[in-house]
């Protein structure tokens, strides 16, 4: 491993001081002189002078020695890191640190463990370390990030609530419009600590583990085809309707169906509702990605009207299983089987194509979740297959 080289004090000086920040407990912390920086007679002589002017104040040890009979500097250790503060105007980061959490300690919406969770992010920032993705010293950026994390807690007391896209949420919760977009994988991973009794669900991407509480990039319409009605009056025979999510709740049906699909992507949801669903005789939903709260609430309450077989068509892939799975859960809550349409090993070897990135553990499905099956397919092989690359047709329930 090569050794990281100085031709500037300064710059050498932060150096030691990072590495003093990360591991206050080390007692030889070196740095290198880089000669080849160090073009001109005169270049040397300022970095010598300059170097030794911070040796005679206590900072800094510079080791000496004879290379070909002549005299050069070896490596620079670290004496003293209150001199070099000094000497460079910077705020230790301990410092810094209690400074840039003062604020937060004193706010009143703190639940109880909150202080713990400050005191983690005091000690990685003393240190000079970012944590939960907050950079070292980032007051604002917390502050933001636990208004965001409260306005949440408030949000998920409520199941039925609107969604509502980043920007709007972010400056409803008392902060900059793009506040959420920037802090995205900070906010869950806070929220799981401070509000554990809260969490929709472990392991879900940002996004997605947002989406379960309605806060969505650009909120989505409740999208079905069907024979529905609104506020139980019948309504035109078109392909397929969208309603605002908050007002899905007047969504009816006006026949029996044969069955009720929910679909992932909007391209095959369209080609389902055109191709397949033209006589209405099933209840198709879609459920823009990841489903929100909302949407799923509508999702299990139209299941339980619909009293037929419930399938969903979605990716075969991580993130396709994972919202499988989600549904699944859901829907086994209140008594009812979910059935994957056209999510099969077969499709996946005669389809697939090689993925581009790792699957992780922690979203495989239970064994006896309907997609197991699916999943060890998905790790064995290697493939994914995207719905769109397949044709709607008829679910059939297994015999």
């Amino acid at each position: 491993m090569s050794r990281k080289q100085f031709g500037d004090v300064h710059q050498l000086i932060h150096d030691l001081l990072d590495r003093h920040e990360s591991n206050p407990e080390a007692s030889r912390i070196l740095a290198y002189i880089d000669e080849d920086a160090l073009h001109t007679v005169e270049e040397r002589d300022r970095f010598i002078q300059a170097l030794s002017a911070v040796e005679a104040a206590g900072g800094i040890i510079v080791q000496r020695k004879l290379t070909d009979g002549a005299p050069t500097l070896g490596h620079v250790r670290l004496a003293n890191a209150a001199v070099l503060y000094a000497h460079v105007n910077r705020t230790p980061a301990g410092v810094g640190a209690s400074a840039a959490l003062g604020e937060a300690r004193a706010r009143p919406d703190l639940p109880e463990g909150a202080l713990k969770l400050l005191d983690e992010i005091a000690s990685a920032w003393s240190r000079g370390v970012g944590r939960f993705g907050l950079a070292p010293g980032d007051s604002s950026g917390l502050s933001a990030s636990l208004d965001l994390v409260h306005a949440l807690a408030i949000r998920a007391e409520d199941g039925g609530v609107a969604p509502v896209d980043y920007r709007t949420f972010s400056r409803l919760a008392g902060t900059y419009s793009k506040a959420l977009e920037r802090f995205v994988s900070t906010v869950p991973r806070l929220f799981e600590r401070l509000y554990p009794d809260r969490v929709p669900m472990a392991e879900l991407d940002p996004a997605d583990w947002l989406a379960t509480l309605g806060v969505i990039r650009t909120p989505q319409l409740l999208i079905v085809s069907g024979p529905i009605t609104i506020a139980t009056e019948p309504v035109p025979p078109l392909r397929f309707y969208g309603v605002p999510p908050e007002q899905g709740d007047q969504l009816g049906l006006a026949a029996q169906v044969d069955y009720l699909l929910t679909i992932e992507n909007y391209t095959s949801f369209v080609r389902h509702a055109r191709e397949i669903n033209s006589d209405r005789s099933a209840l198709i939903i879609y459920t823009g990605g990841f489903p929100s709260r909302s949407h799923l609430r509508q999702i299990v309450r139209l299941a339980v009207k619909a009293q037929a077989p419930i399938f969903h068509w979605g990716d075969i892939d991580d993130g396709g299983v994972r919202i499988f799975g989600h549904l699944e859960r859901t829907l086994a809550e209140r008594g009812l089987c979910l059935l994957p349409h056209l999510m099969d090993v077969a499709a996946l070897y005669e389809h697939g194509v090689v993925r581009d990135r790792h699957m992780r553990t922690a979203d495989a499905p239970p064994r006896e979740s309907a997609v197991r099956g699916l999943w060890e397919a998905l790790v064995t092989s290697a493939l994914v297959l995207e719905q769109e690359s397949l044709s709607p047709r008829h679910p059939r329930k297994p015999i």
